[in-house]
């Protein structure tokens, strides 16, 4: 467990590195202290992170079915939430997503379709609607939205805050290649950028409540990470 600890502990160091040389690189950095993201992230992963790598072994093993990926996913990112949000966590967690099975497919199959048609047309339009929809998953589980709605609502968000979102998007990226490239390191990667994404997602509607529903304050937040 203490190899566990340190090899996140290294991930996040990495992603607040690249962060720093990444606002080097783009002085405007709008809303979004992505420091405190991944710190927040750490803190959130630390207090319960064998539960999370369990829950994610899960989803990985539970999504080579196919049918249960997309419920499942929704699951580990409700568990997030849970986290974020001070609450107990369970393993069984995972599987709310069986709750909302049609509209997590729904989300999942629309998503993969705008992607698939970004791809085709020369890559690089595939790699934006990969950074609009960022905050898609997030929104469907924190805002209790269908499929469509998140989908729009993350491209809106993304759209307006463009710079932070593509930062965002870098740092996670280089965070799940290593995990990619690391034995078992997805166990690890993947509950951070899901924690990682929610976090944010939820900082940038708490900056936009004329625009965005609020979902909870930083205070909120910051009391129980």
């Amino acid at each position: 467990m203490n190899f566990l600890i340190t090899l996140t502990s290294f991930y996040i160091g990495c992603a607040i590195t690249l962060y720093k040389r990444l606002v080097g690189m783009f002085q405007e950095v709008n809303i979004l202290d992505h420091e405190q993201i991944f710190s927040d992230t750490w803190k959130v992963f630390k207090r319960d992170f064998v539960t999370y790598i369990i829950a994610t072994l899960v989803t990985t093993i539970g999504s080579t079915l196919i049918i249960t990926a997309a419920p499942l996913f929704y699951g580990l990112y409700y568990m997030v939430l849970k986290g974020i949000r001070g609450e107990e966590i369970e393993i069984k967690d995972v599987f709310e997503g069986f709750n909302h099975f049609v509209k997590s497919w729904v989300f999942f199959i629309v998503a993969a379709i705008l992607l698939m048609i970004g791809f085709m047309l020369l890559v690089v339009p595939g790699i934006v609607i990969g950074i609009l929809l960022i905050y898609a998953l997030p929104l469907l589980v924190i805002k209790e939205y269908g499929g469509i709605d998140a989908i729009k609502e993350s491209i809106e968000i993304a759209r307006d805050n463009f710079v932070d979102t593509l930062i965002l998007a870098i740092v996670l990226w280089v965070i799940s290649a290593i995990g990619g490239y690391v034995v078992v390191g997805f166990l690890i990667t993947i509950p951070i950028v899901a924690i990682a994404e929610t976090i944010a997602t939820m900082r940038l509607i708490e900056s936009c409540p004329d625009e965005y529903t609020e979902v909870a304050e930083d205070s909120e937040i910051e009391e129980f990470v």
